[in-house]
């Protein structure tokens, strides 16, 4: 019996649906806040979780998450242990990794401890989804009006110069045209997800489509390479998983090794080519270079990471002087702030939700699920494009989310051999997909 089956068949006490109602809302929201970079946005992601599982009821949940629980106690603990045992002076630096994970801790619980994590999960991208709506309304409204809220914002920002001369250069809310082009990237995928998993007519279909175009055309002028590409690997991703969806025979696990290794051979060309290797490129690898040397030559930080990002960087001015050394590398930074076997944790998780959520057979087929893990996907991509990836936060909204999606997966796969069992959520959406019931 499916999940939506078994929720027509009982009556829902009011604190069940109080939880369906609460817990992902208020989650979405500070999704939603994080991606628009407002004031207070860590503190609501501390917090808010915290306070919805002291209120609301917490359900026993079916759905195993094994790798991500790895992952998330792995990063608690060493971050833990780095900050009381080699820099306490962090104890009460709310920037701390050990805040930042006993965050991320909390959204997880809530996730799993709902009525329906699956919802939640959703509502969380719909969140992320919104957030970045946003962030690409104040972009467009700083083409319209010339006005940059980068000088206010960030009057030190290394990229002044440019955002000021170019009135199609925009920043929103963010510190560089990089990480704005990570968020439109991330919207890209998710409208496109919406355009492909939800198909609506008219109005909203031209917006949709306006939409994407002026992402491309922001990234392509921002001159983002790494966002470019995160788009067209989108594309790519996004058309395996409908295709899937539509024809389950369709693009075998064989397809999708030499497709994948395709883009593998592309993307290697393209990383080689003069468009790539220019003097930003050097200097990453420099970066990194220095970063590991550091790194392997200190036992504790290799172990057990630095504590907080801006503990590495004063080690390294210290070391290296007054230089560049923001990691501008997903795995990197989980290195220098969780430690090497929390890295290890992380690509084993990432390698779960890549075979069990987005390889089978019966994939999810609503656009919140391809939209979570598609991006998901795409953190080998996106993740070498800004200087500090889990500054933003969201990569980890993104993570469990993806999470919650594959284990609903796999508990379907697992309980029956015909149409997957799907959350409610998923069930309407797909519904509207194909046109049935709920379509509008």
């Amino acid at each position: 019996m499916s999940v939506a089956e078994r929720t027509a068949a009982r009556p829902l006490d009011r604190q069940e649906m109080a939880s369906r109602a609460t817990s992902g809302v208020w989650l979405g929201a500070v999704a939603a806040v994080l991606v628009m970079r407002l004031p207070m946005g860590f503190l609501l992601f501390l917090i808010v979780p915290w306070v919805i599982l002291a209120v609301q009821t917490r359900f026993a949940s079916s759905l195993r998450v094994t790798p991500l629980v790895a992952v998330e106690v792995c990063c608690m603990v060493a971050s833990g242990m780095a900050v009381v045992l080699f820099h306490p002076g962090l104890l009460t630096d709310t920037g701390n990794s050990a805040f930042i994970m006993l965050a991320v801790i909390g959204v997880t619980l809530v996730v799993f401890r709902s009525a329906e994590p699956g919802r939640t999960a959703r509502q969380v991208l719909s969140g992320l989804y919104w957030g970045a709506i946003l962030v690409w309304l104040i972009g467009m409204g700083e083409i319209v009006t010339g006005v940059k809220l980068l000088p206010l914002l960030y009057p030190r920002a290394n990229t002044l110069g440019a955002v000021s001369k170019n009135r199609w250069v925009v920043t929103a809310t963010y510190p560089n045209y990089n990480d704005y082009g990570v968020v439109m990237a991330m919207l890209f995928t998710a409208v496109l997800a919406r355009l492909w998993f939800n198909p609506r007519r008219g109005a909203i279909r031209l917006g949709r489509l306006f939409v994407l175009a002026t992402c491309l055309v922001m990234i392509l002028i921002g001159g983002s390479r790494g966002a470019l590409f995160g788009c067209i690997c989108a594309v790519m991703l996004l058309f395996v998983l409908n295709v899937r969806r539509l024809h389950t025979a369709a693009i075998g696990v064989r397809a999708f090794v030499w497709g994948g290794a395709l883009v593998i051979v592309l993307g290697t060309g393209l990383w080689m080519s003069p468009y790539v290797q220019d003097h930003s490129t050097a200097e990453r690898g420099t970066i990194m270079a220095n970063a590991l040397s550091m790194t392997l030559s200190n036992p504790a930080a290799l172990l057990l990471g630095y504590g907080s990002l801006s503990e590495y960087q004063a080690r390294a001015s210290a070391l290296y002087g007054h230089v560049l050394m923001d990691p501008h590398n997903l795995l990197l930074e989980i290195v220098l702030r969780y430690g090497a076997i929390a890295m290890i944790l992380f690509v084993v998780c990432w390698l779960w939700i890549l075979v069990r959520g987005f390889l089978p057979r019966r994939p999810v087929a609503d656009w919140q699920a391809a939209f979570g893990l598609t991006v998901v996907m795409l953190f080998p991509v996106l993740g070498v494009v800004p200087s500090s990836t889990l500054r933003y936060h969201v990569t980890w909204l993104y993570l469990v989310a993806a999470s919650s999606i594959t284990a609903e997966t796999v508990a379907a796969n697992s309980a029956s051999a015909g149409r997957p069992t799907l959350s409610p959520e998923a069930v309407t959406q797909t519904e509207r997909s194909a046109g049935g019931p709920g379509a509008a």
